[in-house]
């Protein structure tokens, strides 16, 4: 009976020492899968290509695009019943643009009856449409039959004006910003804070003003402009005309003489007076000149011959 029971009890104890004895070896081959791994020959596996890292780029460097601040000029020349119609019509295709993009500054037009001797307009455009509009501007006097004689663009770079003003905004700023604080904690004495309110004051002023100049040098950025001139088209002289020049040059000789002979008239008549008056005198002077030599020459003859000394 003793030895069934140990029997039994050795049966039991293998029993259950068997599956520990497998998940121990199970444990054992995972972790030595990896030192085999790492301790296989370099013949085993073909190692994995070695990618080199891309190389650093260098940052780019900063590059501020210059503010230009551009001026249009453009001359028309064309019939003088067209510079009006022309002129009507540039003015027309800046309000269709509207006043966000086209405004107009100056016009001029120096009528004569139902032709115009010249014209002139003043625009102001936006930068991105300036060059798309001058091109309008042209199409416009093509169609009335006339051309442009003169076109020019003048650029002024204005990014070093921009850049002063926005630094010389910045200190004006701080400074109020301090000026305030000393104000508002009053630190100080009686003539310190009169003298910091003053300081605010002009600061304020100082800064209104650079406010304003940049908002204009902002404006001549965003806003082109344009000056656009009419004139008169002079039109060649017919053949026949050119013909009759030797005609019209000798009626313009003899009507020139006639009017030489007229001015020699006039001061003849003018002068008659004063030359007649001016030679009673000069006769009279003479007369009295010869009765004053003939006088002279008598005394002469009377007078009795002076006597030869003696020897």
């Amino acid at each position: 009976m003793r030895m069934m029971l140990l029997a039994m009890l050795c049966l039991g104890l293998g029993a259950c020492s068997k599956p520990t004895n497998m998940a121990e070896k199970r444990e054992a081959r995972d972790v030595a899968m990896p030192m085999l791994a790492v301790s296989a020959p370099p013949h085993a596996e073909l190692p994995a290509p070695q990618v080199a890292p891309p190389a650093p780029q260098a940052e780019a460097i900063a590059v501020s695009v210059p503010r230009m601040a551009y001026s249009y000029s453009y001359s028309f020349v064309l019939p003088g019943t067209s510079i009006a119609p022309a002129q009507e019509a540039h003015i027309a295709l800046c309000d269709r643009l509207g006043p966000a993009r086209c405004q107009l500054l100056a016009m001029f037009s120096e009528a004569g009856g139902e032709r115009a001797a010249g014209a002139s307009l003043k625009l102001r455009v936006t930068s991105a449409s300036a060059r798309e509009f001058g091109v309008e501007l042209e199409k416009t006097v093509s169609s009335v039959g006339g051309r442009a004689v003169n076109r020019s663009i003048t650029a002024e770079d204005v990014s070093k004006s921009l850049v002063d003003t926005q630094a010389r905004i910045h200190q004006r700023e701080l400074l109020i910003e301090r000026l305030t604080e000393i104000l508002r904690t009053r630190k100080g004495t009686v003539e310190e804070l009169v003298e910091a309110e003053r300081s605010v004051a002009a600061a304020q002023e100082e800064l209104d003003q650079a406010k304003g100049w940049l908002a204009e040098l902002q404006g001549r950025v965003a806003m082109s402009t344009i000056d656009v001139n009419y004139a008169e088209q002079v039109t060649a002289e017919p053949a026949e005309h050119v013909g009759n020049s030797i005609g019209e040059t000798l009626r313009a000789s003899a009507k020139a003489f006639v009017v030489t002979m007229g001015v020699v008239l006039r001061l003849l008549i003018f002068a008659a007076p004063w030359l007649l008056l001016g030679a009673i005198v000069w006769a009279g002077v003479r007369r009295i000149w010869r009765r004053v030599r003939r006088a002279t020459e008598t005394e002469d003859d009377q007078a009795p011959e002076e006597e030869d000394p003696p020897s």
